[in-house]
């Protein structure tokens, strides 16, 4: 099975990788913003476009979402983390 994982190198994405990778039958791709990542993508100031032909070129099955913002008012956490998301 093919995984796209998001916000691999995050606090809650670097422990689904591991899980992920330890099982034989994914095959994972790993997009944060780290140096670790297989694919380095910055989601908030990233286009939309550029994201769209990534995905077009893996072709995932699944899509993990653990990015997300941690930092910030309550406004711009909910514009990160929810309405981005939703679109």
């Amino acid at each position: 099975m093919r995984v796209l994982l998001l916000g691999a190198n995050g606090f809650l994405g670097r422990f689904v990788a591991d899980r992920l990778l330890a099982d034989p039958a994914v095959h994972l791709t790993a997009l944060g913003r780290g140096d670790d990542a297989d694919v380095r993508f910055d989601l908030a100031g990233g286009s939309p476009g550029a994201l769209t032909r990534f995905l077009d070129a893996v072709h995932p099955g699944v899509v993990v979402n653990c990015a997300g913002a941690t930092r910030g008012g309550a406004r711009d956490l909910t514009r990160h983390n929810t309405v981005a998301v939703a679109t």
